[in-house]
């Protein structure tokens, strides 16, 4: 038995393997998580070394991705002149780089009020028929107005509002009646939770198919 930590250390996967990470192309906001899957890999191998890991990382690329990657000068040895010593572009400098092509990929601009409108007009021209679609509905919507609330782009009550908004007027008016009986004390003209909301959707529409409505890559429609 070969107990040499070195020898037992995980290879990175080839380019097309079923374990290589990978990123949608048309998904530029999920290229930080493919970087992040990289980095886990790279402890795993035990991969230290700059520009192996830009090397790496281009490889589960498309050809036209990966030369745009590596034609940037701070993929090779290219010097910055500063107020430092003369050094060599590290790996984190490189990254940072490559998700400046990519607008979207930005954490800071992840989403904005305009994602939020759009989700709730496409779930009210939906129908939000069934448990499962108004499920879908819920986590998206949740999605993008935590991080909206967290970095103070949205209001507690606006995001109410939005979610009551999407769901269709026939739904809307079962989901109140549920409601009113379920929350008496509650003030009218005050919006409803969204918890709230989605339990009373569930109880209106039990029985209903639950079936997910959700793509491959796990999002129903805002990218």
């Amino acid at each position: 038995m070969n107990n040499d930590p070195v020898a037992r250390r995980a290879r990175m996967p080839p380019r097309n393997d079923t374990t290589a990470p990978k990123w949608d192309e048309s998904r530029p906001r999920e290229l930080p998580q493919y970087f992040k899957e990289l980095e886990y890999l790279f402890a795993d191998c035990g991969i230290a070394d700059d520009t192996q890991k830009k090397e790496y990382a281009s490889r589960y690329v498309s050809y036209d991705t990966a030369e745009t990657w590596l034609g940037l000068p701070e993929f090779g040895n290219n010097i910055i002149i500063g107020n430092d010593a003369p050094r060599p572009y590290t790996y984190q400098e490189w990254k940072a780089a490559v998700l400046r092509l990519y607008p979207g990929a930005d954490a800071s601009a992840r989403y904005n009020l305009g994602d939020l409108e759009r989700l709730v007009n496409q779930s009210f021209n939906s129908g939000l028929a069934t448990l499962g679609r108004f499920s879908d509905y819920y986590r998206d919507f949740q999605r993008i107005a935590r991080w909206l609330l967290a970095n103070g782009k949205l209001y507690r009550n606006e995001e109410r509002r939005l979610f009551q908004q999407g769901i269709p007027t026939s739904l809307w008016s079962k989901v109140v009646r549920r409601l009113e009986i379920t929350l008496p004390n509650h003030h009218p003209e005050d919006p409803y939770d969204v918890d709230q909301v989605f339990e009373g959707a569930k109880w209106v529409l039990k029985g209903t198919d639950t079936s997910m409505t959700k793509t491959s890559n796990g999002t129903t429609g805002i990218h």
